[in-house]
C-alpha cells in the first residue's frame, strides 16, 4: 500500500499490538537472520533460514489451550478534515477451536478465493488487493462467517 498511495497519502502508519516482551524476544531472532527468506548453503543444500527457524520453532508455539483475539482498527482523514474509521474485534470461537488469527486470516484469504472464482474480483491487469476486492462484498462475506468490521465515528 504505500507504493500504491505514494503521492496521494499524506502519513500512513502501521502498528501490531502483541503480548508483553514480544519485541524483545524477536528482534534478536531478527538481527541474526533467522526470519531471512534469502537462501543459504547448509551441508551442501540450499535452505530458507526463515522456514527452517519456523519448522523448528513451531512445536513449541502452539498452544492448545490458547484464547487469542484480534482487534484492528483503521482511520482515515482527508483533506477538508472528515474522519471515517473502521473496527474490528474478534474473539477465538470456542464451538469451533478455531482461533481468533485463523478465523481472520483464513477467511479473508478463503472468502478472495472465492471471489476470483466467481469474477467479483478483478482480473485483468494488475492490483493491489485493496484495488481488486470490492470492499463492502468482501465485508458481507466476513460478517457471515462471523467476523464483524464496523464504522465506527
Amino acid at each position: 500500500m504505500p507504493w500504491a498511495y505514494e503521492g496521494k497519502v499524506r502519513t500512513m502508519e502501521y502498528k501490531t499490538l502483541r503480548y508483553p516482551g514480544h519485541a524483545a524476544i524477536m528482534r534478536p531472532i531478527r538481527e541474526m537472520g533467522l526470519l531471512s527468506v534469502e537462501p543459504v548453503k547448509m551441508k551442501g543444500t540450499e535452505i530458507v533460514p526463515r522456514d527452517a527457524f519456523i519448522a523448528a520453532v513451531s512445536p513449541q508455539l502452539t498452544k492448545p489451550n490458547g484464547r487469542d483475539l484480534v482487534a484492528l482498527r483503521v482511520e482515515v482523514q482527508g483533506r477538508t478534515g472528515r474522519r471515517v474509521a473502521w473496527q474490528l474485534l474478534d474473539y477465538f470461537d470456542e464451538a469451533t477451536g478455531i482461533s481468533a488469527m485463523m478465523r481472520t486470516t483464513g477467511y479473508s484469504l478463503a472468502i478472495t478465493g472465492v471471489m476470483q472464482v466467481d469474477g467479483r474480483v478483478r482480473s485483468a491487469g494488475v492490483y493491489t488487493s485493496d484495488e481488486a476486492v470490492p470492499f463492502q462484498a468482501y465485508v458481507d462475506e466476513l460478517k457471515r462467517r462471523g467476523v464483524e468490521i464496523r464504522e465506527v465515528r
